[in-house]
């Protein structure tokens, strides 16, 4: 499909990168790639990363099969990660706080955020966001996450933090029903303790 066929399709679908742009995000994460980052999509991802993958193609509902390759799958979700990602003034504006705060708690590791030349992206998992009509509005951060991601190595592969801090996991339960594993941000945003998420953070 040419440049411009593409382009086309994409912007339909409400995806503004350029198809440039979506062969960068997958040649640095074929280059970066790890196991850890291997995905199935449709148990692990945010619906907002979810809907990117669908709208360009993905079926992210089946189970994965022998024909699957992972490294496109996880190349996949590295790409929907960055393309739902904010910049640095989106999410001044959205907490209402001056761009050089919001840069400074990257620096200080309170926010997750991943290197584009001289600037940040900052991915959506971090984020509370409600969805209104095709609207995506970010409501504020998701609480006691500056005790986390400060304890996530810097090592770690975005797609791989990402997988982490949206799976259930079985240090992690619910009351109701009982015993029920929860991700470490559901575990956040219901306004539990961070210090059990932190401590599974260093071990990772």
């Amino acid at each position: 499909m040419a440049d411009a066929n593409l382009q086309a399709v994409l912007q339909a679908h409400g995806i503004t990168a350029s198809p440039r742009q979506l062969a960068e995000y997958l040649a640095e994460a074929v280059e970066a790639m790890e196991e850890g980052a291997l995905i199935p999509a449709a148990r692990e991802l945010p619906e907002a990363e979810l809907e990117v993958l669908r709208s360009g193609g993905f079926d992210v509902d089946a189970g994965p099969s022998a024909q699957d390759d992972p490294i496109a799958r996880a190349s996949a979700a590295y790409s929907a990660l960055m393309e739902t990602a904010l910049t640095i003034k989106a999410v001044a504006a959205a907490l209402g706080r001056n761009e050089s705060r919001i840069r400074q708690r990257l620096l200080q590791r309170s926010l997750y955020g991943i290197r584009r030349g001289r600037g940040w992206l900052l991915p959506l998992f971090q984020f509370q966001v409600e969805d209104r009509r095709g609207t995506r509005t970010i409501k504020g951060v998701v609480p006691g996450i500056e005790q986390v991601i400060p304890a996530l190595s810097p090592e770690l592969h975005p797609v791989s933090v990402w997988r982490w801090f949206t799976s259930p996991s079985t240090e992690l339960t619910d009351e109701a029903p009982p015993d029920k594993a929860i991700s470490p941000r559901d575990w956040l945003l219901a306004g539990r303790d961070p210090k059990p998420v932190a401590d599974l953070a260093r071990d990772l």
